[in-house]
């Protein structure tokens, strides 16, 4: 029996391809990262890349993840930030700090067009410009011009902010000196451009005089951004799995590489993939879940509706209030539950779950994935397929999938 990625030659492999929704019909939902039916004609995901907030349709090559197009989509070079400050409009998004004064169209050095930075007479501390950018990857390149009628102003720097992070900075006199490179955003959102005093520190002491520098041809591109998920189609076509803030989708890429699985952002509440797969009291369901867990992060319980259950990486159901949100009552005393008991070990590493379990009251509710529990620890998820009561072969199935996943 041919399961979902086998072959029986290379050459016959694609045209012989069976799903496990065509070996095993009447899934209510199935998401997955590969195909799970030869007659399905969508996409896997729709993803967001967040360099510039574009989206694209990822589908499969050979009926598995097109890992390829996605890493192609999220590798495109996209300027962030260009500027050669000729105008007083070219500064273009890069903020001062308080103490200091930015204004372009400046010549200097014999260079025209350039942005002068200037901290006033009797400031202190900090001085410093900032760009918006998102953890990622950027090739910098910036001319930069110190006078040497500085006392206090010694280098200029371009860097995030965090010391682990320094990207590049020169102390030469009187002359325009290139900086570039490439930095990898790792902390904060910012990229700076800052003042650093001769003992080399981020403070500087009270100046006794205006004092200056000057940057030109200021260019910041990427080529390794992030891609998160915004839907995960259902591919029995019936209630596709969405989010549409940006802040709450779950990532598939980071820095230009595909993670292999839909994963929700370490610390943060409420992210999730929703869709309008509706629970009724009483039903029963037969899930299976190929998914990690870390920490008190949860697979299960219902959102919106009470009672909230899930099973938590400790078999604890205390504070599973939502999770990958199947549904309620799942590893609860009073379900039809079928949790295996050395879960908490199982999904450390990326396995396959299975339950059988019920709604046992309230309305309907919304199938769920990618929230966690109190500690909003992290979920990854490969695949997930709903079957309503027990109208497949659990043991058929299961031994379907971790062939497939090499489980």
């Amino acid at each position: 029996m041919l399961g979902l990625g086998s072959a029986v030659g290379k050459s016959s492999s694609v045209d012989r391809f069976e799903g496990r929704l065509n070996i095993y019909p009447g899934a209510e939902v199935g998401y997955s990262l590969d195909k799970l039916d030869k007659d399905y004609e969508g996409s896997a995901v729709r993803v967001r890349r967040s360099s510039d907030n574009q989206e694209q349709d990822i589908g499969f090559v050979d009926n598995v993840f097109d890992s390829a197009s996605l890493e192609s989509f999220v590798n495109e070079e996209y300027d962030l930030y260009t500027s050669d400050f000729s105008s007083e409009g070219g500064i273009n998004g890069l903020n001062p700090s308080s103490n200091v004064f930015l204004t372009t169209n400046h010549t200097i050095g014999g260079v025209a067009d350039t942005a002068k930075f200037l901290v006033a007479a009797e400031d202190s501390g900090q001085a410093y410009a900032t760009l918006n950018c998102n953890k990622e990857t950027y090739s910098i390149t910036c001319d930069i011009y110190i006078p040497s009628t500085n006392s206090s102003i010694h280098k200029a720097r371009i860097w995030t902010g965090y010391g682990a992070e320094t990207f590049a900075e020169t102390n030469v006199k009187d002359e325009w000196v290139t900086i570039t490179g490439e930095v990898e955003i790792t902390q904060g959102s910012v990229i700076r451009v800052q003042a650093i005093s001769p003992t080399n520190s981020i403070n500087l002491p009270t100046l006794e005089s205006d004092e200056t520098f000057y940057i030109k041809n200021f260019d910041i591109t990427t080529t390794a951004t992030n891609a998160f998920v915004t839907t995960w189609y259902d591919q029995t076509g019936n209630y596709n799995a969405t989010q549409s803030t940006a802040s709450l989708q779950p990532k598939i890429a980071v820095q230009g590489a595909y993670l292999g699985y839909i994963e929700n952002q370490t610390n943060t509440s409420n992210q999730l993939l929703s869709s309008s797969y509706p629970y009724v009291a009483d039903q029963r369901f037969t899930a299976f879940i190929v998914g990690q867990q870390f920490g008190n992060a949860v697979f299960g319980g219902t959102q919106g509706t009470s009672p909230f259950y899930g099973v938590a990486q400790d078999g604890n159901t205390s504070n599973a209030s939502s999770g990958f949100n199947d549904v309620s009552n799942f590893g609860n005393g009073d379900s039809v539950s079928d949790i295996r008991e050395d879960v908490a070990s199982v999904m450390v590493n990326m396995a396959l779950l299975t339950t059988l379990a019920r709604k046992g009251s309230g309305s309907d509710s919304l199938l769920a994935m990618g929230y966690v529990s109190a500690s909003y620890n992290n979920c990854r998820f490969k695949e997930y397929i709903i079957y309503n009561n027990q109208s497949v072969d659990r043991a058929e199935v299961e031994a379907n999938i971790m062939e497939h996943y090499n489980l």
